[in-house]
């Protein structure tokens, strides 16, 4: 057990990182979020009002959705708040807690390592084809992917190291901003 009022100076350090890290990629989700809706009021407006539908707006909005849910899938990690099938977990005594929650941690940063490379070579190996609508470069929307895979990676470093030394924000006098 790490004596946390020894090291409370680097945990609130630590907590503000993560926070910051978590804000901005709220921030960022929220702002590619109302992205789709702007994008797809303007695509009714286009075609609707003035009578000349966008060829691009239904591409926009669909890599704008990606980037969004592999952002949001980060902070879900972070906070435990993905669906999940607890059936073995459940049936453990208490002190087993500790252990699954290692387990799960490092899962995700396997799974989550995996398709940050996966994803990182994809975006390389096909930077240079057009998209079909905007004729801009594939890796563009391929590179909010790999972002959230490595965000989603990095959600998992983080709880498996709160879990690790039994560390959370509310002990350490941060609410993680």
């Amino acid at each position: 057990m790490v004596n946390k009022a020894k090291n409370s100076a680097f945990w609130r350090g630590y907590f503000r990182m993560t926070g910051g890290l978590e804000k901005a990629i709220e921030w960022i989700s929220a702002i590619a979020f109302f992205g789709i809706t702007f994008v797809t009021l303007l695509q009714v407006l286009f075609r609707f009002v003035l009578h000349s539908p966008l060829i691009w707006s239904e591409e926009m909005t669909r890599y704008l959705g990606i980037f969004v849910v592999m952002l949001a899938t980060s902070n879900a990690l972070k906070h435990n708040e993905h669906i999940g099938i607890d059936v073995l977990s459940s049936k453990l005594p208490p002190s087993m807690d500790r252990p699954v929650q290692v387990f799960y941690s490092l899962a995700v940063i396997g799974v989550m390592g995996f398709l940050s490379y996966n994803c990182l070579s994809l975006t390389i190996s096909n930077f240079h084809i057009p998209t079909p609508a905007m004729r801009i470069p594939i890796g563009i929307p391929y590179i909010g992917m790999s972002i959230g895979c490595i965000a989603s990676m990095l959600a998992g470093v983080f709880n498996l190291i709160e879990t690790i030394f039994n560390v959370k924000p509310d002990e350490i006098g941060e609410d993680g901003v």
